[in-house]
């Protein structure tokens, strides 16, 4: 925690280093967060390059803060809502504030199977990915959870970024397959 508060500290000072520590150490985190909150890659994106933008424009006035990771994920979580509100009524059809309002409407039973639901589904997913060889499952973990290129991924594993591309579809076909299956016939 000392390490964090001193990072901070400095980036509030100017330091670009320590800029640029803070958005290596936090980018993939956030993208991670924002990803399950709106599920969708370039608003995430936008919103956490816009985060950090600001992060450096403000420096300066930023308050003092011992844990970075809850500070920043609480901004864009703000982001991302602000984001989602403009963009909902932006195209008729997609209600996100009656969507919202209708989740706090739900009564205990309602909320309690929709919980079951995810989670069953969790553990159906669960299940697919144990199908996957862990060569599999860190390609998968690397360029879908880590954002990474075919090529930065031969690069990390020492592999041809042909053969990566053809694990990737190989490991996606197997999840394929294999959540149909629990899906429609468990």
């Amino acid at each position: 925690m000392v390490k964090e508060t001193l990072l901070w500290k400095a980036l509030r000072t100017g330091d670009l280093d320590a800029f640029t520590d803070v958005y290596k150490a936090y980018y993939q985190f956030l993208f991670s967060y924002a990803i399950r909150l709106c599920g969708n890659k370039d608003m995430s994106k936008d919103c956490i390059h816009e985060l950090f933008l600001e992060l450096w424009k403000d420096r300066t006035r930023l308050p003092e803060v011992q844990h970075i990771g809850a500070y920043l994920r609480t901004i864009l979580q703000r982001k991302l809502t602000r984001e989602i509100r403009k963009n909902s009524s932006a195209f008729p059809g997609s209600d996100y504030e009656e969507r919202e309002s209708d989740t706090f409407q739900c009564s205990y039973e309602d909320l309690m199977v929709q919980l079951q639901s995810k989670e069953e589904m969790k553990e159906k997913v669960r299940r697919a990915l144990l199908r996957l060889s862990p060569r599999q499952l860190e390609i998968i973990r690397m360029k879908f959870f880590e954002d990474k290129s075919y090529d930065e991924i031969a690069a990390a594993t020492s592999a041809a970024p042909r053969t990566i591309y053809n694990q990737v579809y190989m490991a996606l076909k197997t999840l394929r397959d294999h959540l149909r299956l629990l899906l429609f016939f468990v």
